[in-house]
């Protein structure tokens, strides 16, 4: 009898201890398909966002785990997807998305620029406006004052300029002026500094109504790649 219940006692207390193991288990087990829940919603989102499904985001999540992601690991989903294409139909079919994607992309900076400029006109109308250098920085950027831009009219110039140092750089703009040409100044020596610009437009006499109606704009160029000793650099835009 006395064995009996030390056996029934021994099996009570291995049950519970046993028990604290099952239920870390058991939480484990909920916090990893918690986790599992929210990278399969965040994936969802990113997918729904380029337009893809499912099954189109994990192909490119897996192109960028491969070559691909090393060559150009900041590639979007439509262009890595359209770069590793299987077939020429596919290879059409993320170059027509990514043309709507873009396209959408840069309907809305121009909505919203134009928002920008007319608050601009609203709030400080005595004062020449400066433009930032571009929504996107580095070599995309560059491109978009020194690339091509069917759009653009070729009497139209895009002229590089420091601030301090550069003397020519002063005299070619003065002579620009006077030549009643329309351009856009990129100033590499800003630092994002607006007033700067301004007390150097102002120096330099470019006529604030030119700036106002948009025959110039002054704009941040810091994310030039242009030495300083090829200034001022004067070139056709488009």
């Amino acid at each position: 009898m006395t064995l009996n219940c030390n056996r029934r006692l021994a099996y009570v207390l291995l049950l519970f201890t046993a028990l604290p193991v099952w239920a870390q288990e058991g939480q484990e087990s909920e916090s990893t398909r918690i986790d599992q829940t929210r990278l399969e919603q965040s994936s969802q989102r990113a997918a729904e966002a380029w337009g893809l499904n499912q099954q189109e985001y994990r192909r490119y999540e897996s192109i960028m785990e491969g070559p691909r992601g090393t060559w150009s690991p900041d590639l979007d989903p439509l262009t890595a997807l359209g770069l590793e294409a299987r077939s020429q139909a596919e290879r059409q079919k993320y170059a027509e998305k990514l043309v709507e994607t873009e396209r959408a992309r840069v309907e809305a900076e121009l909505a919203f620029q134009r928002a920008y400029d007319d608050a601009w006109q609203r709030l400080y109308p005595n004062d020449m406006p400066v433009n930032s250098f571009s929504t996107r920085d580095g070599e995309d950027a560059t491109r978009s004052v020194f690339g091509s831009n069917p759009s653009a009219s070729s009497q139209r110039l895009n002229v590089v300029v420091a601030t301090e140092g550069c003397d020519q750089c002063d005299a070619t703009v003065k002579r620009l002026l006077n030549s009643g040409a329309a351009m856009d100044i990129w100033i590499l020596d800003s630092n994002g500094d607006d007033d700067r610009i301004r007390s150097w437009a102002a120096q330099v006499g470019i006529p604030p109504a030119k700036v106002r109606a948009g025959r110039v704009t002054l704009n941040h160029g810091g994310s030039l790649n242009v030495d300083s000793s090829e200034l001022p650099r004067v070139a056709p835009r488009g």
